[in-house]
């Protein structure tokens, strides 16, 4: 392709289209324009600079991740909520190696755009937790001990650590790690309402 027919939103889908399909979290500008049949200083007429193309990608990849994670929890309340959540949290790691990764890789604490672009990724499971009556602080920890043990298993499996019990379905192993997550949940807020 020229540059001719060269627009922002076609850099920024090329860029998305490579994270998609190499799973890994990022690309090079290099990589980009030679997937575009462009030299790489061209690209600079549609995006002012690599950050900026890195922002964009990482609001797609939130806006997909966050539909996955909300489709999955309509229409659900507490612990099937819960649990919807945790496969679609997963659905989505395993299906979308390389935006995932790129999830996980910003924002760095000193980033404050790609902070509040990562807003979202919060209010979801925020919301499912605040249906427990639980204050705010409390909500801060169990939202960081739910998303640890959904990561946790995501790396687990992406570095093939789960390797040992091959006959041991890894998605049990989750579901009893949610359930455990429930249980506890349960233990503090005094609710035994499934």
């Amino acid at each position: 392709m020229g540059s001719k027919g060269l627009s922002r939103d076609i850099v920024i889908a090329e860029a998305i289209a490579c994270i998609e399909n190499t799973g890994q979290p990022g690309v090079s500008l290099h990589e980009l324009a030679r997937r575009l049949g462009v030299k790489t200083p061209s690209l600079y007429n549609h995006i002012r600079s690599t950050r900026e193309l890195q922002y964009e990608v990482f609001r797609y990849a939130i806006e997909k991740f966050v539909s996955y994670q909300q489709a999955a929890t309509a229409g659900k309340r507490k612990d099937e909520a819960v649990r919807a959540f945790a496969k679609a949290y997963h659905a989505f790691a395993v299906e979308n190696k390389g935006l995932y990764r790129l999830i996980m890789s910003i924002p760095p604490e000193e980033d404050d755009t790609a902070k509040e672009l990562a807003v979202p990724l919060l209010d979801t499971v925020v919301a499912l937790l605040s249906e427990y009556g639980l204050g705010e602080e409390a909500v801060a920890h169990w939202q960081r001990v739910f998303r640890a043990i959904l990561h946790g298993f995501i790396s687990q499996e992406d570095l093939g650590y789960f390797y040992y019990y091959r006959s041991v379905d890894p998605e049990e192993s989750r579901d009893i790690a949610v359930q455990c997550f429930l249980d506890g949940l349960h233990a503090q807020t005094g609710d035994a309402a499934r």
